[in-house]
């Protein structure tokens, strides 16, 4: 089922839109500027809300597939389970330093520059090791059966800022990534 392949690489895709987001805030501190801290307190509530909880957690499971069918990439699915681990947290330190700016504390802006920054370089190269190293393996490798216990040994939920439905929370983030994206149509 390459269809399953072909769904986590269009969230890549559009996680990369929110990183390039947050990135482009948190640019704005060289400028003198001030980044829009709601703005990026959602990208990261929604970046640990659902890739965090439900993207990263199937991943686990096809890599974990894979390493059964494949022990010679065993050790590189190990590093990308750490991996998922070490930017769930990195992203929760961030969003939890976001909200308490938003909620009035004055906090340097090295404290959410600096691991914003590291949080969008080492997600963009986690993502490149696993669409280079694993879901062309996984697109090989594994079969139909193997699809079907993937799907059942996990959780879905619809994507609740690029699904059917977005949520309130996520609407001025939705702007903001599809404004960027015809933005870059247009140059």
């Amino acid at each position: 089922m390459s269809s399953e392949i072909m769904r986590l690489r269009e969230e890549h895709v559009r996680f990369r839109n929110l990183l390039d987001l947050l990135e482009k805030q948190l640019n704005l501190f060289h400028f003198g500027d001030t980044p829009d801290y709601a703005l990026l307190t959602d990208v990261l509530h929604y970046m640990i809300n659902y890739p965090d909880q439900f993207h990263h957690p199937k991943e686990d499971v096809i890599f974990a597939h894979l390493a059964r069918r494949e022990s010679r990439i065993a050790h590189e699915v190990d590093e990308l389970a750490r991996q998922h681990h070490a930017i769930a947290e990195s992203g929760s330190r961030l969003h939890e330093n976001l909200e308490s700016v938003l909620n009035g504390a004055v906090m340097p802006r090295r404290m959410i520059e600096a691991p914003g920054l590291m949080y969008v370089s080492y997600y963009r190269s986690h993502m490149d090791k696993e669409e280079t190293a694993l879901f062309r393996v996984a697109e090989t490798l594994l079969r139909d059966d193997d699809w079907y216990k993937i799907n059942a040994e996990t959780m879905s939920c619809p994507d609740p800022m690029f699904g059917a439905q977005i949520e309130e929370r996520y609407r001025s983030v939705f702007r903001h990534v599809t404004q960027a994206g015809d933005d870059d149509r247009v140059s």
